[in-house]
């Protein structure tokens, strides 16, 4: 490797740095200038790429701010284009990022810089490669530091003890992070454990990688916006490789969840409008990884009297930040541009110097991430008035910013640690900074006191935040139905809305385009049904509608009735939704006909209301299909005027003569109806089961209210019909009930549907139900066993279901095993359930 010109000729001998962090690397790289041999210590294994233990934080977004890539330029000559033509990403500063503070996005304009995006596994093997190449450095892994070695008189380090040796070092630079060791070491050597100061902000990340469909993902490659109150964060990174991690940040009580259902839900909480729709269409690549840090730290060691020669402490183990402004990698950058300096000095007083040296560094970033913190809601500012007192003007430097870009590119300049705080303090800023605030009712916000600067400044503290309801942030107060669900969901697709066709008075016709790419997804059998996402009143929402015309048609149509409560239909009658988009499950249910083109069955259909939707598919499928059979529909309906989806069953009967019988029978008309000579017949008054009981037919299908399909089947049954001649469907559906802890528990693991999913739940309730309080994604439409969508086979343990005649669960079901997590208990301690049958 070449270009790295040495502060001091070779010849100090040996120092050693405990950990292969980017701050120890960094450390070594700038070490090795000055001394013959470096040698780096590392306990975790560094073999290959990717995450590892000794980094916790490594699965979540990093940030190398402007200044952090500066550096490590300057330190690895053509590490950038290396970076970049391994799949970095390269984002232009305020064009291609949305930095979001306190309900104003900063203007879009060019800050003159770049930043790199990588994940930090990715970032760090580079490296580290890199590292691993100079000139007298070597690199000792799976190998852990037990304590330091000193002279005689404990004034001097003179190496350390690693598993099974020592190793004897001219200097040590212990780069172990924030909960490293070097503090008990020093304790145990006699000497004083320097100072601390910090503030405790409890805040946890949740993390996983993404893949966002062609022609979703948003234009800006780094996105961050978040609430202060609640406090939510929400960073998106695009990453190499096509990839993109987003990270969720909660604060305080409200950390974001770690289960698929619960992410996605926090997620949605806090991304703009215009991202969510991408955020639904993701591909999950990964688990959800989770990272607590419970306070940012600054140890004072500057302030120490007596300190042993030989020991300088870098990186994580002096300041750690808060994870929010991305500053550790960048603040450890400079602390090595530091040591060069303090080593180019010579070897006198080095610990004195170099911990003044690396104060002064960290002092701007350190005041950032301060005023960051206790401006949070949760955090308690105590003995910290000033700071807390910038924290309600903090929005209005970002409010300037949003409309001026000078403004907004000195502010992104300082948040990259490439200026200065003070540098907002300019004549020119602050005069543009004024004008800006008054033109948008600064008095009404200004406190006595409180000077242009402190405004200024002010406005520092906040970088990412936005408040509840600001132009990207949370969306506005919910409609009824929000065509946006919170999450993906495996199974969904989303289908842009190709017409409406009002039916009725009462009811409608959906069609839905499906692309090329999903053409064989979307095939159906002949009285299956799909699922409509979306959320209400910011939960999840799912409405089940059977899809209306005759399998392989190519078409994929639902009918829906208009119910004044009802979230979904209001959506569709209320809204104009054609050229809109709808999350749209892949058709699903057992509700479906046996063909046989040779058989010679007697069909009889008998339907309800909008139970008539699945029937006309089953009654347009069996006369295609099989050209011997016969059909008779009994259809009930309020009068004529209501009779859903009347013209298709015309068209069957005229293009089936003499295979199709219907009689529709209107409850609420008594008269006025000419009967044609091949048209439907009319029955002035409800359905009677015991009566359509009597039509010649050897094969039932039955939806609609329970009530009567119930009646009907016991008429049927009372006339000697076998049960597995009588299919049936209601379209009456609940919703999920959370189980309650109380009793005996059982664990339950369920399989076949995207990842396992593992849970305890009292054995009073149904599995379905305590599944769905974890992952909002599984497979089920009615909750009620009637759809047969979430059959599952019991592969381990015990179960109890209640007896229900009209559930979809057939004797040959129950024969194979299988049951319906929707009705089942669990009887046993573990159970085990493989969706799909």
């Amino acid at each position: 490797m070449t270009g790295y010109a040495a502060a001091l000729p070779p010849g100090r001998g040996r120092a050693v740095v405990l950990g292969a962090s980017m701050g120890g690397l960094l450390a070594a790289r700038v070490l090795s200038e000055s001394f013959a041999e470096v040698v780096v210590i590392e306990r975790d294994d560094l073999s290959a790429p990717g995450d590892r233990p000794g980094v916790p934080q490594g699965r979540h977004v990093h940030a190398l701010l402007a200044r952090g890539r500066q550096i490590l330029e300057e330190l690895f000559p053509g590490l950038t284009a290396q970076l970049l033509a391994d799949g970095a990403v390269e984002c232009r500063s305020l064009t291609e990022m949305r930095m979001t503070v306190a309900g104003h996005t900063l203007r879009q304009s060019d800050s003159g810089y770049s930043l790199l995006q990588a994940s930090r596994p990715f970032l760090e093997w580079r490296v580290r490669e890199r590292v691993r190449a100079l000139p007298g450095v070597r690199l000792i892994d799976n190998t852990a530091a037990e304590h330091l070695l000193t002279d005689a008189t404990r004034d001097r380090v003179t190496g350390v003890r690693v598993t099974g040796r020592d190793i004897p070092a001219d200097l040590v630079v212990s780069s172990t992070g924030r909960h490293g060791p070097v503090g008990d070491w020093l304790a145990d050597l006699g000497y004083e454990r320097p100072a601390e100061e910090g503030v405790r902000i409890d805040m946890k990340y949740a993390s996983r990688y993404l893949r966002l469909p062609a022609g979703s993902a948003p234009a800006d490659k780094e996105i961050v916006i978040a609430n202060q109150d609640p406090a939510r964060g929400l960073a998106l990174f695009a990453v190499e490789d096509g990839q993109h991690i987003l990270t969720l940040i909660g604060y305080g009580k409200d950390h974001p969840p770690t289960d698929p259902d619960g992410f996605w839900r926090f997620a949605s909480s806090v991304a703009p409008a215009d991202l969510r729709p991408a955020l639904v269409d993701a591909e999950p690549l990964t688990g959800i990884a989770t990272y607590r840090y419970p306070a940012n730290q600054r140890r004072r060691y500057e302030r120490l009297d007596r300190f042993p020669a030989g020991l300088l402490v870098f990186g994580d183990a002096v300041c750690s930040f808060s994870p929010a402004f991305g500053q550790g990698m960048t603040v450890s950058a400079l602390q090595a541009l530091r040591l060069r300096a303090v080593l180019a000095g010579g070897g006198h007083d080095l610990p004195r110097r170099w911990f003044r040296a690396v104060a002064a560094a960290i002092d701007d970033a350190w005041a950032l991430t301060a005023l960051f913190d206790l401006a949070m809601p949760h955090v308690d500012a105590a003995g910290r008035p000033a700071l807390r007192a910038l924290g309600p003007v903090a929005g209005l430097a970002m409010a300037a910013g949003e409309r001026d870009a000078a403004i907004g590119r000195q502010i992104s300049r300082i948040a990259g640690l490439l200026d200065p705080p003070t540098a907002l303090l300019r004549p020119d800023l602050l005069a543009r900074t004024a004008l800006t605030l008054g033109s948008i009712g600064l008095r009404s916000l200004h406190r006595p006191g409180m000077s242009p600067a402190a405004l200024a400044l002010g406005g520092l503290g906040l970088r990412g935040l936005s408040r509840p309801g600001a132009r990207h942030g949370a969306p506005g107060p919910a409609a009824r139905f929000d065509p946006l669900p919170p999450g993906p969901a495996r199974g969904f697709h989303r289908l842009t809305v190709r017409s409406v066709v009002y039916d009725t008075p009462g009811s409608a016709i959906v069609e839905f385009e499906v692309p090329a790419r999903l053409r064989s997804r979307f095939e159906f059998a002949a009285g299956q049904h799909v699922v409509i996402r979306g959320t209400h009143r910011g939960e999840p929402i799912r409405r089940s509608y059977s899809l209306c015309d005759e399998a392989g048609s190519g078409r994929v149509r639902i009918a829906l009735r208009h119910h004044e409560r009802g979230a979904f239909s209001s959506h569709v009658f209320e809204r104009r939704i054609t050229g809109t988009a709808l999350y749209v499950s892949e058709p699903a249910g057992t509700f479906t006909p046996d063909l046989d083109p040779t058989a010679r069955h007697r069909y009889a259909a008998v339907a309800a209301g909008s139970g008539i939707t699945p029937i006309v598919s089953i009654v347009a499928t069996v006369l295609a299909a099989e050209p011997y059979s016969t059909v008779t529909l009994h259809y009930g309906s309020r009068d004529h005027t209501h009779i859903m989806l009347a013209a298709r069953i015309r068209e069957l009967m005229d293009h089936y003569p003499g295979r199709l019988r219907v009689i529709h029978h209107l409850s609420r008309q008594r008269a006025g109806l000419r009967p044609g000579p091949h048209g439907p017949a009319h029955r002035y008054r409800r359905i009677d089961p015991v009566e359509i009981a009597r039509t010649d037919a050897d094969r039932w299908f039955l939806c609609g209210p329970k009530a009567l399909v119930a009646a009907t089947v016991t008429a049927l049954r009372a006339r000697g019909v076998d049960r597995s001649r009588i299919r049936t469907e209601l379209f009456e559906t609940r919703a999920p009930r959370p189980p309650r802890t109380s009793g005996t528990s059982s664990r339950v693991t369920l399989t076949g549907y995207g990842e396992p999913l593992e849970f305890a739940m009292p054995r009073e309730h149904t599995i379905l139900d305590a599944a769905l309080t974890r992952r909002e994604d599984l497979p089920y439409s009615c909750l009620g066993g009637s759809c047969g969508t979430c059959l599952a086979t019991l592969e381990s343990g015990e179960v109890e279901m209640d007896t229900d005649p009209l559930s979809a669960l057939t004797a040959a079901d129950r024969t194979a095993g299988r049951i319906l997590p929707c009705l089942a208990r669990p009887v046993t301690p573990d159970v085990t359930l493989r969706f799909g049958g």
